[in-house]
């Protein structure tokens, strides 16, 4: 969503590539049921946390990927996807080993990337047919992505922070965020840190700030890429609850990305590398 950060954090999304080139291999994504070994452990969840199937299977999808192909140059490195479908308000987490393009699967759907072959589309609205500044507004308007790295800009308060793609993009009237901030602030606890600079704060504090920034406009789709990664577990439960009962209000959609298998039953959709590594192995 914040475009004035990709140039000023250009070499943090440099390393992180090379980080993905060094380990990952060819994989092909496609689209796997919700019906799968977790259908048991779900059925025990309080009602706020259930999969709504028969919603899922009426709802059109929000999110397609088609016959997309991205590589980096220089690289052995293959994000191969066949088929990808989400559906509208749905709340769909992707699991696996580190550095296998998770993460680029995510900048990729958000417009961030631009693949090589293949069709992504969002709300109706094939991405490969929008200019850069297009992709810009669209994700100024509809998305909030929260960076695993924060992408934060130091000098600046917290609350400046959280506002700041209200502030920089093309949200429109910036009341309903100001308005919203110390809600989500107070949620998250760091209501008392708002006038604090970032760069005085912990990585777990940092974190916090991103997941508010990404939700501050009411985003149609939330994209999440280890949203809870250098949190304890009381604040990762409360950091997911806040993602999960944010987009449940709002009809949202997540896409999100987690190494915590704690917080997978929270979810309507689940893609895991390793069993569709395995797919493609036989």
């Amino acid at each position: 969503m914040f475009d004035s950060f990709y140039f000023c954090h250009s070499i943090l999304a440099n390393s992180e590539r090379a980080c993905e080139n060094a380990v990952c291999r060819p994989l092909v994504f496609t689209w796997r049921s919700h019906y799968n070994q977790r259908q048991t452990q779900r059925a025990n969840l309080p009602d706020s946390q259930r999969p709504k199937l028969l919603f899922m299977q009426k709802t059109k999808p929000i999110i397609t990927a088609a016959d997309l192909i991205f590589r980096y140059p220089s690289s052995e490195f293959k994000l191969d996807i066949p088929k990808l479908e989400v559906a509208a308000g749905a709340q769909c987490v992707i699991t696996g080993p580190s550095g296998c393009g998770k993460t680029t699967l995510l900048r990729l759907l958000s417009g961030i990337e631009r693949s090589q072959t293949g069709e992504i589309t969002i709300k109706g609205q094939q991405l490969s047919e929008l200019s850069n500044m297009a992709i810009r507004d669209l994700r100024n308007r509809e998305f909030g992505f929260i960076f695993q790295d924060f992408r934060l800009v130091e000098y600046l308060s917290l609350r400046d922070n959280i506002l700041l793609g209200v502030t920089l993009g093309s949200v429109g009237d910036r009341a309903p965020a100001i308005a919203r901030l110390d809600e989500l602030a107070d949620r998250v606890g760091i209501s008392h840190l708002l006038h604090r600079r970032v760069i005085k704060l912990s990585r777990g504090e940092m974190q916090r700030v991103a997941v508010c920034r990404a939700l501050i406009h009411n985003p149609a789709v939330i994209f999440a890429d280890e949203p809870t990664a250098n949190l304890d577990r009381k604040n990762s439960d409360l950091i997911w609850e806040l993602i999960n009962s944010e987009a449940r209000s709002n009809n949202a959609t997540v896409l999100a990305v987690t190494h915590d298998t704690d917080s997978i039953n929270r979810f309507d959709q689940v893609l895991e590398f390793e069993s569709l590594m395995k797919t493609v192995a036989s």
